[in-house]
C-alpha cells in the first residue's frame, strides 16, 4: 500500500467534535489496516486539521486543489456524519455530492463510510442521489433506516449497515478527564450529571423548561457541568439555558479531542445529552445516559442501544427528565447492560473491513 493516496471529506475543521471523533476513528482505522496509505482531508481549517490528525488537509473551498487531490487519489472516502440530508440545506448535500461525483467521473473508487442518510425532502434531491451514489464502489451507513432509505431510492451500489465509525474506538483512560475536571475547578464529592445540549428549534420554548429541570437539580446534591461538543456555540446554549442562576452550574471552556471528551465524560455519573457523539462517547466508556431528541439520528442510535429518547426536545418534559435523573442516579452502575454497545463496536470495525475488499478489488 505504499504511495496509495486516500482523501477523506466531510464536515471537518469546525471544531465540532462529533465530526472530528469521526475524523479521528475513520483515521485511526486507515492507519491500522492500511500503515503506509498517504492521507488528505478536506477542511474548513485545513493547518489545524493537519497539526491535529498528522495528515496533509486541503481547503474545504479549494476547487483547483480538491480536483487536483481527488484526479491524484486511488480512494476518496465520504466520510461519517449526516452529510446527505436536506432539512438544515440543500447547499451543502449538494456540495458533497459534488466531491462524490467528480471521484465518479475520476474513476477512482469511491467508498461512503458509516454515514447517517437523510431526512430528504425534495424529489430532485433523491433523484440526483440515485444516480450519483448508483456509481460509487460501496456504501456503509450507520443505521437500518439510512439502508432502508438507500433502498426506497433504488440505490445500485453495495449497501451495508454497520456503525458510526466514532463507536470503533476503545474506552481510555480516565486520569486525563480528571485532570481536565480538576483544572476546570469542578468539586469532587458529588455525583457529576454531565450536560451536552445545542441550539435548535424553537429555543426560546425548551430552553425555559430546560432552567426549570436545573433549578430543581438544585435541590440534589450533584454537580451539574455543562460538556461543549461545539464551541462556544453550546457554552452560548448553555448560558441562556441557564440564566436564571448560572453560578450553580459549571461550564467546560474550549475545543477538546475525542479521547479527552471520552475521558470527561467517563468520569461522570450520568450524561443528559442532546448532542449524538456525547451520548456514543457516554455509551462506548459505559456511563448512564438520557437521551433528548432533536433528530431522527439520536433515536436511531438509542434504538441501537435498547434505549429510547426521553422526549423530543419540541415536549420537554422538565418532571420527567428531573424524574428519570433520580432514578439513573440511585440505580447501582453495574446493574447497567453494554453488550449491545459491544455489538456496535463490532459493526463500526467491520466499516473498514468492507473497505479494505473494496481496495482490494
Amino acid at each position: 500500500m505504499a504511495g496509495y493516496k486516500v482523501v477523506i471529506s466531510g464536515y471537518y475543521g469546525f471544531r465540532n467534535a462529533g465530526d472530528e471523533a469521526m475524523l479521528y476513528a475513520i483515521l485511526r482505522s486507515l492507519r491500522q489496516y492500511f500503515p503506509d496509505a498517504e492521507t488528505t482531508v478536506i477542511s474548513g481549517k485545513p493547518e489545524e486539521t493537519a497539526r491535529r490528525f498528522h495528515t496533509r488537509a486541503i481547503p474545504r473551498f479549494g476547487g483547483w486543489a480538491i480536483f487536483k487531490s481527488i484526479l491524484q487519489c486511488d480512494l476518496l472516502i465520504s466520510g461519517g456524519g449526516s452529510l446527505l440530508q436536506d432539512v438544515t440545506s440543500s447547499r451543502s448535500l449538494l456540495y458533497y455530492l459534488s466531491i462524490i461525483l467528480a471521484g465518479v467521473v475520476c474513476r477512482k473508487k469511491v467508498f461512503l463510510y458509516g454515514q447517517g442518510i437523510g431526512p430528504l425532502r425534495r424529489k430532485w434531491v433523491c433523484s440526483l442521489l440515485r444516480r450519483i451514489l448508483s456509481h460509487v464502489d460501496a456504501i456503509t451507513v450507520r443505521d437500518e433506516k439510512s439502508h432502508r432509505l438507500l433502498n426506497t431510492l433504488r440505490i445500485q451500489a453495495p449497501i451495508y449497515t454497520t456503525a458510526d465509525s466514532v463507536l470503533s474506538l476503545p474506552q481510555v483512560s480516565l486520569e486525563a478527564g480528571r485532570d481536565i475536571l480538576k483544572q476546570a475547578g469542578i468539586p469532587g464529592g458529588r455525583p457529576i450529571i454531565g450536560i451536552s445540549v445545542r441550539n435548535w428549534l424553537d429555543a426560546d420554548r425548551w430552553t425555559e423548561r430546560f432552567g426549570r429541570y436545573l433549578e430543581k437539580l438544585k435541590e440534589e446534591k450533584v454537580t451539574v457541568l455543562f460538556i461543549p461538543m461545539q464551541w462556544p456555540e453550546d457554552n452560548r446554549m448553555a448560558e441562556k439555558i441557564c440564566q436564571r442562576g448560572p453560578e450553580c452550574f459549571h461550564f467546560l471552556e474550549g475545543t477538546f479531542s475525542a479521547p479527552e471528551l471520552m475521558s470527561i465524560i467517563g468520569n461522570l455519573d450520568l450524561l443528559v445529552g442532546m448532542r449524538l457523539h456525547a451520548l456514543i462517547f457516554a455509551a462506548l466508556m459505559h456511563i448512564p445516559m438520557i437521551g433528548i431528541s432533536y433528530d431522527p439520528k439520536i433515536d436511531n442510535f438509542l434504538r441501537e442501544i435498547n434505549q429510547k429518547s426521553i422526549f423530543p426536545i419540541s415536549a420537554f418534559d422538565e418532571e420527567k427528565l428531573y424524574n428519570r435523573t433520580k432514578e439513573l442516579l440511585s440505580e447501582d452502575r453495574d446493574s447497567h447492560c453494554w453488550k449491545s454497545v459491544e455489538a456496535l463496536r463490532e459493526k463500526a470495525e467491520e466499516t473498514v473491513r468492507i473497505l479494505q475488499r473494496v481496495v482490494k478489488k
